[in-house]
């Protein structure tokens, strides 16, 4: 990349030394999007933080991102504005004149890759995108593979004494607005995937519940108890998700499990605990032939491993164990305590605390202990 940005700088000679740096420290910022706009997870974030970083990558007063819906109608998804200086979100359907205007750029026969307003639009057109006679303001088409999925809407109030610009910013536009394209298409392909997945979470959910009459309400006390702890561990959305969706399903490998060990009123002797250990494999075979939900097999796979490597059903110990499986494993415990079994006594709230802090190291790592028991701090009562 050094190269690149390098051979962009020298491509102008006519520059002067502070020129070649400022063109060469907006190469550097557009690689930094490019990096954000791979990690971004929702299309919420990824509109919110690219329209600021845009407008100083490109030293503009604003940035509007538009994007179309599956009817064919125009909303902004996201506005940042110098001035204002705030991130505006949600359906906000743009007036019928835009997208016409919208829509004539993103025709596929259409190969302009941006529009000058006081070019290309009249008078009567720029008023109704709100453009000023005293501003610049382009309109760039985002596309995936020819197909149109929104604009972008850049400006500069031209009072401000902001640089104009210039033919190496024309063509950092073109590369933005693919780089923007493609990761809004990812996101919302992703939503999709992840809604689809949620009505197959629900479903599965729901099956395990005609065989076990205590994995309802013990599974959404876990999704609800993970969920706390991925705060705390500052998940992203994604992996908040994908937590929350194994807690809902860690046992549903019980499905594979008959129903005189599944509800036997009372403690399973040594062949039937050997039957029964096998849930956890069997779970995560089932998730991981469902798209959508392979990213949760490794959850439910070590649910029931512990941290000392007495656990089942590979024996893994430490941080072996992935992350969410070890929060899993407290979660899993606390919610078994306090619901109880018929086999197994409900306990309280402070003695299933105390329980958990007595297992610290052995069963469950220490640092999720911890930070588990300060989720009561707070609020000492149970969730």
């Amino acid at each position: 990349m050094a190269q690149f940005i390098e051979g962009v700088a020298h491509s102008y000679p006519h520059k002067g030394n502070a020129q070649k740096t400022q063109s060469k420290e907006k190469w550097v910022s557009l690689s930094n999007l490019s990096h954000f706009l791979m990690g971004s997870d929702t299309l919420e974030n990824l509109a919110e933080d690219a329209s600021n970083y845009i407008i100083n990558i490109l030293d503009l007063d604003y940035c509007r991102i538009i994007l179309m819906d599956l009817n064919g109608h125009y909303y902004c998804k996201s506005e940042f504005s110098r001035e204002a200086p705030f991130h505006l979100n949600g359906t906000i359907f743009e007036p019928a004149i835009a997208e016409e205007i919208y829509s004539r750029l993103l025709e596929p026969a259409n190969h302009l890759k941006l529009l000058l307003a006081h070019e290309h639009l009249t008078p009567l057109e720029r008023a109704s995108l709100g453009i000023k006679e005293t501003e610049k303001s382009w309109i760039v088409p985002l596309r995936v593979e020819s197909r149109g999925i929104g604009v972008l809407v850049l400006g500069q109030k031209g009072t401000n004494g902001r640089q104009p610009l210039t033919e190496d910013s024309f063509y950092m536009v073109d590369l933005i607005s693919d780089q923007l394209s493609n990761a809004i298409h990812r996101t919302q392909m992703n939503d999709q995937l992840a809604s689809i997945s949620i009505e197959t979470v629900l479903a599965l959910s729901k099956t395990l519940e005609t065989r076990d009459s205590h994995s309802a309400s013990h599974s959404k006390l876990m999704a609800s108890l993970s969920e706390k702890m991925a705060v705390q561990y500052q998940f992203s959305v994604r992996e908040t998700r994908e937590l929350c969706w194994a807690a809902l399903l860690h046992d549903i490998g019980k499905i594979g499990v008959e129903d005189t060990i599944l509800k036997k009123n009372g403690p399973l002797n040594e062949k039937e605990w050997e039957i029964m250990r096998t849930h956890p494999e069997i779970g995560a075979q089932i998730v991981h032939g469902v798209t959508g939900l392979e990213s949760i097999a490794p959850l439910i796979l070590a649910h029931h491993e512990r941290y000392d490597g007495k656990g089942y059903p590979y024996g893994l110990s430490g941080e072996a164990i992935p992350l969410g499986a070890r929060i899993l494993a407290v979660v899993d415990s606390y919610s078994t305590m306090t619901e109880g079994r018929p086999y197994q006594a409900k306990r309280t709230h402070a003695d299933a605390l105390l329980e958990i802090i007595r297992n610290s190291g052995k069963a469950y790592d220490p640092e999720i202990v911890q930070t588990f028991v300060s989720l009561f701090e707070t609020n000492p009562k149970a969730p």
